[in-house]
């Protein structure tokens, strides 16, 4: 039986390499960083990729997370959903800005996963978990939406997330702003 601290000393050895190297690290480095055996990995994670993967996902969730629930509990309880919504987008580009490096980790990593034939099995409990948090949140923001349309609006919060996270590590000043947003969010909500 491997000790417990050995998965979490992995997981913070590969989060060094990780920021320093992306993707290119091996898995002797992060066993030497982390003093534990090559076999330590693969008895904790199974594979290097799947040591990475993890702490590729904690990395990011961790950093991101931290803003994007700072960023919608300054926002008053009971607001108007869009608003909220228009004015959290447009400040994306300072989060995107804060975890730049695990962003690209994140983009390169989920590249090798789409071209080994299996984004599912990492990508979809990491995706539960990010819009799972975002319900919680949402809902403490805005009480008086139900379940379901709490549950949307974390789907569209994580999309536009996602997508303006391309766009911003491609051309940065091409992320649109919080009055575009706005102006989206009054297209799509007049009648």
């Amino acid at each position: 039986m491997w000790p417990a601290g050995n998965r979490e000393d992995l997981l913070e050895a590969a989060r060094v390499y990780l920021r320093e190297r992306g993707l290119s690290t091996t898995a002797r480095d992060i066993a030497s960083e982390a003093g534990v055996s090559l076999a330590a990995i693969g008895y904790h994670f199974g594979t290097k990729d799947a040591l990475l993967a993890q702490a590729a996902t904690e990395a990011i969730g961790d950093a991101l997370g931290a803003w994007i629930e700072q960023t919608l509990r300054e926002t008053p309880a009971g607001a108007e959903p869009g608003k909220t919504f228009a004015e959290f987008c447009g400040r994306l580009p300072e989060a995107f800005a804060s975890v730049h490096t695990h962003l690209l980790t994140s983009l390169e990593h989920l590249t090798r996963l789409v071209r080994s034939g299996d984004p599912q099995t990492t990508m979809a409990p990491a995706m539960r978990q990010s819009t799972d948090a975002l319900t919680k949140i949402l809902g403490a923001v805005h009480p008086q939406l139900p379940p379901s349309e709490l549950a949307g609006l974390a789907q569209l919060y994580h999309a536009v997330l996602n997508g303006a996270s391309l766009i911003w590590l491609a051309v940065p000043d091409s992320a649109p702003t919080a009055p575009q947003f706005q102006h989206a969010v009054s297209a799509l909500t007049s009648s």
